[in-house]
């Protein structure tokens, strides 16, 4: 249910929510759930409709979802620690590597995480590819009610990162800034880095979940 919420039905909430509470006015009793495409649910039709209308409510879980890519395992190295960061905080993080993960499954983890991380390593100054084919299509979907951030290693001018928070502004997200850069391989003072970056972003996290 929450794998198809999340990659077809995310941007209809709203839409979502006024057809359910016209069928409770109705005030019929429903033994089967049955859309023109997806689950048919024969039974538990009541715990179904409510788990939609938190869906399409935007509840979500008190976590975070590290989502990556890395090209020469630097920006790989990265995750570990801000994780690290992140549950020390008392936040749980999920690390999804895109290459070793369904588009679909990484998108149903940034649905189902109050916060997200995304790191990517530069190459030619812009976005690793799978991971701008991953915010083009999470901007599709018009997700609201997040916190991301970005981190990624680079190896001359930088760039993806700057390029990530660009994307983040168009999809209108809430944005913790600014955003950690490595050159090359962490060092081990860049690790600590990374560490505090992941606890200052789950404190954030901490902060903007309390509003929902």
């Amino acid at each position: 249910m929450v794998d198809y919420y999340a990659n077809i039905l995310m941007p209809f909430g709203q839409l979502i929510k006024t057809k359910i509470s016209e069928i409770i006015k109705l005030g019929i009793e429903i033994d089967m759930i049955a859309p023109d495409h997806g689950v048919i649910w024969r039974k538990n039709s009541a715990d179904i409709i409510r788990k939609y209308i938190d869906m399409a409510d935007g509840k979500t879980s008190f976590s975070v979802a590290i989502i990556y890519d890395t090209m020469w395992h630097s920006t790989g190295h990265m995750t570990l620690p801000i994780m690290q960061g992140i549950k020390d905080e008392g936040v749980d993080c999920k690390v999804i590597k895109l290459r070793a993960t369904p588009m679909s499954g990484a998108i149903k983890e940034f649905w189902k995480s109050r916060g997200c991380l995304i790191g990517s390593p530069t190459l030619n100054n812009i976005l690793f590819p799978s991971l701008a084919e991953f915010l083009s299509h999470l901007r599709g979907l018009r997700p609201k009610n997040r916190i991301v951030g970005a981190f990624g290693s680079y190896g001359w001018g930088g760039g993806a990162v700057k390029e990530a928070y660009e994307e983040f502004k168009r999809m209108k997200l809430e944005v913790f800034e600014p955003g950690l850069q490595v050159l090359y391989k962490p060092s081990s003072e860049d690790e600590i880095k990374c560490y505090e970056f992941g606890r200052e972003f789950a404190r954030k996290v901490k902060e903007y979940h309390k509003l929902f």
